[in-house]
């Protein structure tokens, strides 16, 4: 087909689409209807402050929400069209064939029927949240269809089709898919029995059973936690003076340790290779994410309280992390009147803000960490894959089966999608190859929309008893996060966690012929939680959540290397921080080397008596004068200090000098290199440095060191390993980058603000990819609310590029387009109005809608 052809084809399609688009937008307005009924009229205001924030002013629930749907719908329709589909499993209508796989995930990680039934549970008062947003969606809709050549997003033009019209169901799906989905729904049990294996495969099984435990353990009795361990176990443990420390590890070992593998490893058959890439490909579907980890490990958080401040306020801050964006992946957005007096941030335009105040609270969150799920391996029927014995006997799956709608050149195909479900829930993967099956059991499923009313109803809370009620309700894992007018600060980590058999290793698949199932759920009065804890502050940066049973993942390998250290270091520094300190945490985590603290005190003594003119000697001073940030003042192509350089160049040779000899290649190089993530993720501490550090804490170490990584080296042995180590590092340094040490200078990561969502589909044209010039590994946005102790609340927000992401049909951007970049770029961030006053103050522009509801 030719360019001309493919351009007139586009505009047919565009043009049918609108008219069929026009067609259901009028049948799905509660507006249009013509049954004689009596309509009850009413209204709603939307005013924009001078930052295009949108605060909604309403009697009830459903007008509310109607104002709510209107305004995003005004600011994001491509994106939120785009992130519909994704959720709904309905891109290849839209864009083809490329899209295939993440519709098959999509559409098989939930099911429809179930949350349309939720929905229709749920109270009228409830039900007017969906509806009402819908409606108020769907009115823009109606307006921009009427209006295409002035009010369509240029990217439906240059994509080829129209909006749909939106349902309450839609509604609630964005945060099923966004939230629930994106981080509540992993597990590293697959991933952590192909390592079991490969590490048997190469070492035996005894041996590799125990590097396992030493590789995947199940606690790291230092590794911090945002519930404060027992006093006397720092939460960082330093290996120059942490030899003495093994005591203190061993009194906080868990009481009661679930499995190890030993016990239930006989009874899993192999994982197949071909397994694995599967796995991988349906997590990078459904959740954006292939880590080792497979876990989301995004967000960060620090609430200081009175006791804390120089001035005696509390102060909230907040860096959700994920992922950088443009539009933005939050929106803000003020809700008041009908019990709501709110004013925040919320990915997706979720019906809830996660990040804000209603001026006597203030709230935030952190991915969940809470293990929620189990992957079940399935033992099939030799003559039948569908059948799995399960009790006694083979038991056919349940099937339901999706039709797919995928675009080509010449109009619309249809796949059949064909799902399976044991008593466990959804088969993920058929691994013929070893006559077994995965089936994924989730806590929460069953209690998505519940899950999400009780965030809702959270924002309505007065004090942490009314909040904690709603926590409750939660059975997704997530991190909530609190302070209040009165100087009181806490945390909760909700979630409906599964009492598992004592025979089931966490870590693993469960074996799923019935001699493993759940016991019921752990009440919630043992969830991790924490209020107004000693040390006067709460902080996470996805860091374990409280030691022991409850705060135990099935992979995360939470470790006293972790990089909410960052944080705590340097809150712990100073007895009291001011204002201006608090926020400038932000800057200085951001920009940190997450591995750097806990090595270079042991790169520093390994050169003790060395000659201070030797190359080596002097690299290690660069070290030492280091501030361990990345930092880029002059906004050039690279980092301002050669220290930069020099780390990132001695830590994977150390790497190899200390364990590439005694972890299998087909393990270690996976965690091999410097752990650098691009500008797209969060960087953090990678695996391998935890095993190092481990090995030279030795018995002093929070997990058991069965194999000596160090072959038995001396503690001063162990130092000229390091001091060789920077010696070739500097030698390689040299014959790459020259003998002019100055030049020793590392590229800059770029910050980006990608085109594409969290799933990889187009949410605005490749054209208007934005970027910064310096990574920061921070808040997708970053807001702050301080509580100031005499009842004034002020909060404060960046959340970049800006709150609108329209573009005319001509190319024109709006001027809210990009506006907040620079505030984020220079640590700033703009105030948020939290008062009907404020917004008077700050007026933009102000709209009446006339609702028309039966």
């Amino acid at each position: 087909m030719s360019p001309t052809n493919i351009k007139r084809n586009r505009a047919f399609l565009l043009a049918a689409s609108i008219a069929a688009s026009v067609a259901l937008t009028g049948c799905n307005d509660s507006n249009n209807s013509n049954d004689g009924d009596q309509d009850e009229t009413s209204s709603v205001t939307i005013k924009r402050d001078s930052y295009g924030v949108p605060h909604i002013y309403a009697e009830n629930t459903y007008d509310l929400y109607y104002g709510y749907g209107y305004a995003l719908a005004e600011d994001r329709l491509f994106q939120m069209e785009m992130i519909r589909r994704s959720v709904l499993g309905t891109v290849s209508e839209v864009l083809g064939s490329d899209y295939l796989p993440l519709d098959r995930s999509s559409r098989s990680g939930f099911n429809p029927s179930s949350i349309r039934d939720q929905i229709a549970a749920l109270p009228k008062e409830d039900r007017d949240i969906f509806e009402g947003y819908a409606d108020g969606f769907n009115k823009r809709i109606e307006e921009v269809l009427a209006k295409p050549e002035s009010l369509l997003p240029k990217q439906f033009n240059d994509f080829g089709f129209a909006p749909k019209a939106w349902t309450g169901f839609d509604v609630a799906m964005l945060y099923v898919g966004t939230m629930a989905g994106r981080y509540s729904n992993s597990s590293s049990e697959i991933r952590n029995l192909s390592v079991l294996n490969n590490l048997q495969d190469d070492l035996g099984e005894t041996d590799g059973l125990a590097m396992f435990d030493q590789l995947r353990w199940i606690e790291d009795t230092l590794a911090p936690t945002t519930v404060p361990r027992q006093p006397g176990v720092n939460s960082f443990v330093s290996a120059v003076e942490g030899q003495s420390t093994s005591s203190d590890a061993q009194q906080t070992k868990i009481d009661s340790e679930p499995a190890k593998v030993a016990s239930v490893y006989d009874l899993l058959a192999p994982v197949s290779d071909s397994i694995l890439t599967a796995h991988s490909v349906q997590e990078a579907a459904f959740k954006g994410i292939v880590t080792p980890e497979d876990r989301p490990v995004a967000s960060n958080l620090w609430i200081v309280g009175p006791n804390k401040t120089s001035d005696g306020s509390t102060i909230f801050n907040n860096g959700p992390q994920f992922g950088w964006f443009n539009p933005a992946y939050t929106y803000s957005i003020g809700l008041h009147g009908a019990g709501y007096d709110v004013t925040g941030n919320t990915p997706f335009a979720l019906p809830v803000v996660l990040f804000g105040t209603n001026n006597q609270i203030s709230w935030g969150a952190t991915a969940g960490p809470l293990d929620v799920n189990d992957y079940y391996q399935l033992q099939l029927n030799p003559g039948n894959q569908y059948e799995y014995y399960f009790d006694g006997e083979y038991r056919e799956m349940d099937k339901r089966s999706e039709v797919i709608r995928v675009k080509t050149e010449d109009g619309f195909e249809e796949e059949t999608l064909d799902i399976y479900s044991s008593v466990h829930g959804v088969v993920t993967s058929f691994d013929v190859a070893q006559n077994s099956a995965y089936a994924f059991k989730r806590s929460w499923s069953g209690y998505e929309v519940q899950s999400l009313m009780g965030w809702i109803h959270s924002m309505k809370a007065q004090n942490w008893e009314e909040w904690l009620e709603q926590a409750e309700q939660v059975a997704t894992t997530i991190n909530w996060y609190y302070a209040d007018a009165s100087g009181n600060i806490g945390y909760v980590s909700p979630g409906y966690l599964p009492i598992r058999p004592s025979s089931q290793d966490i870590r693993l698949p469960a074996v799923g012929d019935g001699s493993m199932e759940w016991q019921g759920f752990r009440p919630f009065s043992e969830v991790p939680k924490v209020y107004n804890p000693d040390q006067g502050y709460v902080a996470n940066w996805n860091n374990q959540s409280a030691p022991g049973i409850v705060g135990l993942g099935d992979g995360a390998n939470w470790s006293v290397v972790d990089r909410v250290n960052e944080f705590n270091e340097r809150i712990e520094a100073k007895p009291v921080l001011s204002p201006d300190e608090v926020w400038d945490l932000n800057r200085q985590t951001a920009l940190s080397d997450t591995n750097a603290r806990y090595f270079i005190p042991i790169i520093v003594d390994s050169v003790e008596g060395l000659d201070p003119d030797d190359p080596v000697y002097q690299a290690a001073m660069r070290l030492s004068q280091w501030s361990m940030l990345n930092t880029n003042s002059d906004g050039d192509e690279s980092y301002n200090e050669v220290a930069v350089t020099i780390f990132r160049k001695w830590l994977p040779i150390m790497y190899d000098a200390v364990l590439k000899d005694d972890i299998p290649a087909s393990v270690y190089s996976a965690s091999a290199g410097y752990p650098v993530i691009t500008a797209g993720g969060s960087t953090r501490p990678g695996q391998s440095s935890k095993y190092l550090y481990n090995a030279f804490l030795g018995d002093g170490a929070g997990v058991d060191q069965t194999f000596d990584f160090f072959n038995g080296a001396t503690p001063e042995e162990q130092l000229a390993i390091v001091r060789d180590s920077l010696s070739q590092a500097v030698s390689e340094l040299e014959t790459e980058l020259g003998t002019e040490r100055n030049d020793w200078l590392t590229a800059a990561a770029v910050h980006r603000f990608s085109t594409k969502n969290f799933l990889g589909v187009p949410q605005a044209n490749s054209s208007e990819q934005l970027e910064l010039p310096t990574y920061m590994n921070r808040g997708t946005q970053n807001h702050q609310v301080s509580f100031n102790g005499d009842g004034d609340v002020v909060m404060c927000t960046v959340a970049p590029p800006g709150q609108s992401g329209f573009v005319a049909p001509d190319g024109t951007k709006t001027t809210h387009y990009d506006d907040q970049l620079e505030l984020f770029r220079d640590w700033n961030c703009k105030a948020e109005h939290l008062t009907k006053q404020a917004v008077e103050d700050n007026l933009e522009s102000e709209i009446r809608l006339i609702i028309n509801r039966k």
